[in-house]
């Protein structure tokens, strides 16, 4: 499982970093709203992926979905924060994003675990 959810990761990082680069360097987004709409259409990918085989979860959607959008939401919080402070502190923008990537992955990782493996009891297995 730890690789499926790495392999996932990876996907999504490939996607994110593609509509980032391409929203800001082609289509002169700004970067903070580049960023979030990317992240936006990788915690859709990220969701289907993880259900349907890192986890192979039967939650059914209604309690899972509505459990990673909040996780999300948190995680699209603190990937803003990061990236909003990493820029004021002069960064480029792709280094800034490899550091909020690296701390919102951290965080998911165990939420993730939780939302489809059902609970504190299952993830611990």
């Amino acid at each position: 499982m730890p690789l499926r959810f790495a392999l996932v990761g990876l996907a999504g990082a490939a996607v994110y970093y593609a509509l980032l680069w391409s929203m800001v360097a082609l289509g002169g987004i700004p970067v903070l709203a580049a960023s979030s709409l990317a992240f936006a259409v990788v915690v859709l990918e990220n969701y289907l992926l993880h259900r349907s085989w890192t986890f192979s979860s039967g939650a059914p959607h209604r309690q899972a979905l509505p459990r990673f959008m909040a996780m999300a939401v948190c995680g699209a919080a603190l990937n803003g924060t990061v990236m909003g402070a990493c820029l004021r502190l002069g960064w480029h923008y792709l280094l800034a994003q490899t550091m909020a990537l690296a701390v919102v992955v951290a965080c998911n990782f165990i939420g993730t675990l939780l939302i489809f493996r059902g609970g504190p009891e299952d993830a611990a297995q």
